[in-house]
């Protein structure tokens, strides 16, 4: 018999045998329900099946027993109508030897297909195991989170045991005769710990209470009987319905990684005085384009951060702050859902001379795998989780593996022209959906040489990175996906900038600093190609740290790559046994370019390395151009050098500009003014296999606007 007290409702909810395919409505709607009614639950009209079939072809109701008598491996797991999510539940079981089953609760559809099987929840474990076994999949354990911690009392199968659970707002209990075996709060900094590290990663609220939830009896094989079921409504406690307060640090900006090849990647984190960033903050003060080129003259760090913020506002209240704070990190890592192999690195002090960032380079990873990645922060002086957070990577696959692999370029983003509001920019959720292998930034991630503020000072540098890899879109991305970061001008210092020039307190040696080796993930040199399988190699070039200034005279001397970097280019091109040849460049080779424009390979000023570059790479055979800084998305062919050229666009809607629609030269092959990515997608194709690269332009909404595919035939 299962008992119930205080269930409003709960008659209705057992007379209609509310179904799996409630809506979810329905769902929260009836679990507010409470009753003084008694009803026995062993019964087959109280419980269905996963997949809709007749809850006799696997269970038996007699004698106030339920009884799995023929399992199906998962397939016959029994659910209930929606109950209330706080409450106290006893039962006695047994189970035959090798039986694996169990009770969960505050079970509840996770995803968004609303007639699916997708239930989850705690789960009760009930198991043929020994009472020595102290692992989180043995009898009692809050299944896969927490283990029992000291010996139980377990009576073997085939002879009944007694269970109880309690389940009071955030606080869980399991009870095995008698005795507590197991507790957790599911809220706070260690419970994200513990489903980070555990197989409900990604279930939103998992474990906490909500209306609607539900109780399932598991088929994971094995028989085994249930009786004496006697379930409790309670009112949670204020004290168990807290949630603890951190004071920090947070992981306000989570973490991206970068420089991933087959064996290898770099991963960045910061640690931060909030969890996010302040959505309602002020509004900078209006400094005019004009004025800006005047205060860029100045060199007082603390004027031309002052001029900016209203009288008696403090960087920190502005508008998408999100400061760093002092603390301790460490990251936990491990390859798909292997568990057992996780590795823990060193815990790493953040300090506010590198803005509190932190970086590990990992090596000896498989290749062609998918990792977990978990950051834990801890303050300095309390030895346990303040924040931690979640995210993921992909190796690179073996240079001489047959695989299909897709990718994205971006560019030119900042955070007064984002274009979905304070989630950030609209091609985030697209490209997430598209599950590229890898993306590429092609530098301009942000401009310090635009307003609100005009990013004169290392400290308003800083804020600018903090505030845009703070937006939810653009932060839950980068967190998740293999990346590779270039930089440009804009994130470098300003327009068009180059070695000894300033921008207000700052040098150009100081925004290079800031880039290469305190925002970003670090690699040195700052170019370098990954070979991605066997018919795709993709080289990543540095446009900023080797060139010569735009005011000299074009000749042999003159360089965007250095002499370094474009011998280094050349060779490996040469070598590269790859049939696509994928060229990421922050700047265009190819064009065509604005005629007032000065600092790439496209414009006159820049024509002698520029034709240099094109003459080598009519050489080598199915060599591709992708490039980011334009404003406008574009395909490109020159034909003298028998070279294609992609533009992938600003990576917003509120940032397409300086080309005329309808303006097309004799090099365009198609163009688009307005934002968006691009993609590539290496696949093997017909009989033989033969691979094939497609490169489209898309809107931001994911929506392709063109496509080219290689080899041209």
């Amino acid at each position: 018999m299962i008992r119930f007290t205080r269930f409003p409702f709960l008659v209705l909810l057992l007379a209609s045998s509310v179904g799996l395919h409630a809506t979810l409505a329905e769902d929260a709607r009836l679990g507010d329900q409470t009753s003084g009614d008694t009803r026995d639950f062993a019964t087959a009209e109280f419980w269905e099946t996963l997949d809709g079939k007749p809850v006799t072809d696997s269970w038996e109701f007699a004698e106030g027993e339920v009884r799995l008598v023929q399992p199906r491996g998962g397939n016959g797991s029994l659910v209930s109508g929606p109950l209330p999510p706080n409450f106290e539940l006893s039962w006695e079981w047994k189970i035959d030897e090798k039986t694996n089953t169990g009770l969960k609760y505050r079970v509840r559809r996770f995803g968004k297909k609303l007639f699916s099987n997708n239930y989850l929840g705690i789960e009760y474990q009930i198991i043929d195991d020994k009472p020595t076994s102290l692992a989180k999949g043995s009898t009692a354990s809050i299944y896969d989170l927490v283990a029992p911690e000291n010996e139980k009392v377990l009576h073997p199968a085939g002879q009944w045991n007694q269970s109880r659970v309690v389940a009071s707002g955030h606080r869980l209990e399991h009870y095995l005769n008698g005795q507590l075996v197991a507790a957790a709060r599911t809220t706070g900094p260690s419970w994200d710990k513990t489903i980070a590290l555990s197989k409900f990663y990604g279930s939103q609220d998992f474990g906490s209470p909500k209306p609607g939830d539900r109780i399932m009896l598991t088929d994971h094989g094995g028989k085994a009987v249930y009786r004496k079921f006697q379930f409790t409504a309670i009112d949670a406690t204020p004290a168990d319905l807290e949630t603890p307060i951190s004071t920090g640090p947070f992981l306000g900006n989570a973490m991206r990684n970068s420089w991933a090849d087959q064996d290898s990647i770099v991963i960045w984190t910061r640690t931060t005085a909030r969890p996010e960033f302040v959505a309602d903050g002020k509004a900078f003060v209006s400094v005019s384009r004009n004025n800006a080129r005047k205060l860029a003259d100045e060199n007082d760090a603390d004027k031309l951060l002052r001029v900016q913020l209203p009288e008696g506002a403090e960087l920190s209240e502005m508008l998408g702050a999100c400061p760093g704070a002092s603390g301790r990190v460490r990251l936990i890592y491990f390859p798909g859902k292997q568990r057992d192999a996780l590795k823990t690195t060193e815990w790493i002090t953040t300090k506010p001379e590198s803005d509190f960032t932190a970086q590990w380079k990992l090596e000896g990873l498989k290749p062609d795998t998918q990792y977990a990645a978990i950051i834990e922060a801890q303050s300095l002086d309390r030895d346990e989780p303040a924040a931690v957070v979640r995210g993921a990577f992909r190796t690179a696959p073996k240079v001489n593996a047959r695989r299909d692999v897709k990718f994205c370029i971006t560019t030119c983003h900042d955070f007064i022209r984002r274009d979905d509001g304070m989630k950030g920019h609209k091609i985030y959720p697209t490209m997430t959906k598209m599950q590229p292998d890898f993306v590429v930034h092609a530098g301009d991630i942000e401009y310090y040489d635009k307003p609100d503020p005009w990013a004169m000072t290392i400290e308003l540098m800083r804020f600018k990175w903090g505030r845009i890899f703070a937006l939810p879109s653009n932060r839950d991305f980068y967190s998740h996906t293999t990346s590779y970061f270039l930089k440009d001008d804009h994130d470098t210092l300003k327009n068009d900038c180059w070695a000894g020039q300033t921008y207000g307190s700052v040098s150009f040696e100081q925004g290079v600093q800031l880039f290469n080796e305190e925002q970003f993930p670090t690699l040195n040199p700052r170019y370098t190609s990954v070979r991605w399988g066997r018919d795709l190699e993709v080289w990543f070039l540095e446009g900023r740290d080797y060139r010569s200034p735009n005011s000299m005279p074009d000749g042999p001397e003159k360089t965007i790559l250095g002499n370094e970097q474009k011998a280094w280019l050349f060779k490996t091109l040469d070598e590269s046994t790859a049939k696509f040849k994928v060229i990421c460049s922050p700047t265009p080779v190819v064009g065509p370019d604005r005629a007032n424009k000065k600092d790439n390979h496209a414009n006159e000023i820049f024509a002698h390395e520029g034709d240099e570059i094109r003459a080598k790479l009519a050489t080598i055979d199915n060599v591709i151009v992708l490039c980011g800084d334009r404003h406008w998305q574009y395909a490109s062919f020159d034909s003298e050098a028998d070279l294609w050229e992609f533009g992938c666009g600003p990576g917003s809607e509120e940032h397409e500009l300086g080309w005329k629609p309808g303006d097309e030269r004799p090099q365009h092959r198609f163009l688009r003014v307005a934002g968006g990515f691009l993609s590539g997608e290496l696949q093997y194709t017909g009989q033989e296999k033969e691979p094939r690269l497609t490169f489209r332009h898309h809107k931001v909404d994911g929506e392709a606007v063109s496509e080219f595919v290689f080899p041209v035939k």
